[in-house]
């Protein structure tokens, strides 16, 4: 059995997002990853995940979740099912970071932030393209920018 209380987990900040693993996939044999993020950064990139599912469950904050070439307003107590292959993004409405829980599985889509921690956000913002190619070995295609206002 696994006991986290709030705040607990090993702690990653990449891409506009600090994720604290609560399940990490070494310990749900690569069934699913699930963290607490707090997506402070103003957009994600439109992107889709080519190896996970992908679930959100809004705590506090709102977002503006594109997908399907429409914006829908994330507020708290808001489940988002995310299929693999499928184009999303997130834009933060509120003024405080959006609180939520993201699920994906498989596990493994973390390795991503990991990576880029490892190999400097700074580094790969300035070169897009090694950012794609990192995205892409970690099952993350990353289509352009956020495609809304």
């Amino acid at each position: 059995m696994t006991l986290l209380g709030p705040g607990q987990g090993s702690r990653l900040t990449a891409l506009g997002s600090t994720y604290t693993t609560k399940a990490a996939g070494n310990a749900t044999d690569n069934a699913y990853w699930l963290a607490e993020e707090e997506f402070w950064g103003e957009t994600t990139p439109q992107h889709a995940h080519t190896t996970a599912d992908e679930a959100f469950v809004v705590v506090s904050g709102r977002a503006a979740a594109w997908l399907d070439g429409e914006e829908v307003d994330a507020g708290p107590g808001t489940f988002l099912l995310v299929r693999r292959g499928r184009p999303h993004a997130l834009r933060r409405l509120s003024q405080e970071p959006v609180r939520m829980f993201t699920l994906a599985t498989p596990a493994g889509m973390e390795h991503v932030f990991r990576a880029v921690v490892e190999q400097g956000e700074e580094a790969l913002l300035e070169d897009p393209a090694r950012l794609v190619a990192l995205a892409e070995e970690h099952g993350t295609r990353i289509l352009g920018d956020h495609p809304g206002p």
